[in-house]
């Protein structure tokens, strides 16, 4: 049996613990220009290079690496969120309640459902994995593998539907949580898709984390 393997890199860093409250952000294949990736890979690894040369301690140097991480997904998110060009599959509302029943379906067999919001060409998800023993990695390729074949077949194409890397951060405490919920339910608001966040079709918030 493979071992399980809590943290790995590929192109983005995963840390991926047996149970936890993760954080989660999948997007459509091909949804950034490689030179975009390219550029934003290039901006990281020299702010990780420059963190290295200047940090005087340890923990100086883990909380600025943790900075870099967060800064780094907010512009990867941002470009995601300016990027007009297909494909923006999720726009379509038949194509979107694929992801929506899913999400939905895997609620209390899975993980713990908390928070999700879809927009054209990417989701936010938050999911809580302590009661639950598959890991991260486990769920994400379900989900993706689901969904996939489903809306290949209704927009009667073949190929891969999701990138197959998606982002994904533990959430460390309730303050965090809090602030990764809010951004998540504000992404369509900011996008100008919506005035409220209450009003979008595709973003949910469990009603225990409304308080």
């Amino acid at each position: 049996m493979k071992q399980f393997k809590p943290e790995y890199y590929r192109y983005l860093p995963h840390f991926q613990p047996k149970d936890g409250t993760f954080f989660v952000t999948a997007r459509l294949h091909h949804s950034l220009p490689k030179e975009v990736l390219e550029r934003l890979k290039e901006e990281k690894q020299q702010a990780y290079r420059h963190i290295l040369a200047t940090s005087t301690s340890e923990e100086e140097r883990k909380i600025a690496i943790r900075n870099l991480h967060k800064r780094h997904f907010a512009n990867w998110d941002k470009y995601l969120d300016q990027n007009q060009n297909d494909p923006q599959w999720l726009k379509q509302p038949e194509i979107a309640q694929i992801v929506v029943e899913a999400l939905h379906f895997w609620d209390k067999k899975s993980y713990e459902l908390v928070c999700y919001t879809l927009m054209p060409n990417h989701f936010h998800l938050v999911i809580d994995t302590y009661e639950y023993p598959k890991p991260l990695y486990r769920i994400m390729h379900s989900l993706k593998s689901y969904t996939a074949k489903l809306a290949n077949k209704l927009l009667n194409r073949t190929g891969a539907f999701w990138q197959e890397e998606s982002y994904d951060h533990v959430v460390r405490n309730g303050q965090e949580l809090y602030n990764i919920n809010k951004y998540i339910l504000d992404n369509p608001v900011k996008a100008g898709l919506i005035n409220n966040w209450e009003d979008y079709p595709f973003s949910y918030l469990n009603p225990k984390y409304l308080e």
